[in-house]
This record gives structure tokens, sequence and C-alpha cells, in this order.
């Protein structure tokens, strides 16, 4: 054989070889990846109905408008994604509770929001 069939066939293996031990740079896929759990929600319906307007103001802030009607007071808050509009009325006692709420859309003529969502999002 003349030396350059040798080397031809030497540097054909050698590629070959090299080829076949190259480090494998796929990502690896796992089947047993667990789904991420969702965020838990920031306030909830239920935290809020029947609250004092005291807990109700530490819970959600300085309201950006208070309205009085009658013995009820019209409170909006704005939330990241929507306005949230809370209706207190007095109890037996005389303290202002949360007896009613509502979401809003932030701007005119956006389509109303989700209750939950809007709660959910804080």
């Amino acid at each position: 054989m003349s030396q350059f069939r040798i080397f031809a066939m030497i540097t054909g293996l050698s590629l070959i070889a090299a080829c076949s031990t190259a480090p494998n740079t796929e990502p690896e896929i796992t089947t047993d990846a667990k789904p991420k759990k969702p965020a838990a929600p920031v306030f909830m319906l239920d935290d809020l109905l029947g609250v004092n307007d005291k807990t109700i103001d530490a819970t959600l802030g300085e309201p950006a408008l208070t309205r009085r009607e009658g013995e009820g007071e019209f409170r909006r808050y704005a939330l990241k994604t929507c306005t949230l509009v809370i209706i207190l009325y007095p109890d037996e006692l005389g303290i202002p509770k949360v007896e009613h709420v509502d979401a809003t859309a932030h701007e005119s003529g956006e389509e109303k929001p989700d209750l939950d969502d809007c709660l959910a999002a804080g």
C-alpha cells in the first residue's frame, strides 16, 4: 500500500472515531418534571366581605376615591389589573363593613374584568 492510502485510511478512521465520541449537546429531557403550581391569589373575595373599614384600608391601602351616599360609603382601589369597587354599610353597631365588592376596568371602554381574576392578581 502506498503511504498516501495509509494516510487517507488513518485520517478517515480518526474522523469516524471523533464523530462517535463527540459529547452530546442535546438538552436532557426528563419525564418526571412536576408542573409548576400557580401563584397563590393575592386577595380572595371571602377575605374582604364583612371586613371593617380599617381592616380593608390596612389590606388594600388608601382608596383612590371615597364617596359617601346616605349611610353607605363607596370606595375605589387601583389594583394591578383592575379597579376594585367596595361598598361599605354600617352594621348594627354602626361599624362600616364591606357589603359589596366588584371589579371594573382601569380605562373606560375596556372589557369588564372578572372579579376573582382581579383579586387574584392583586
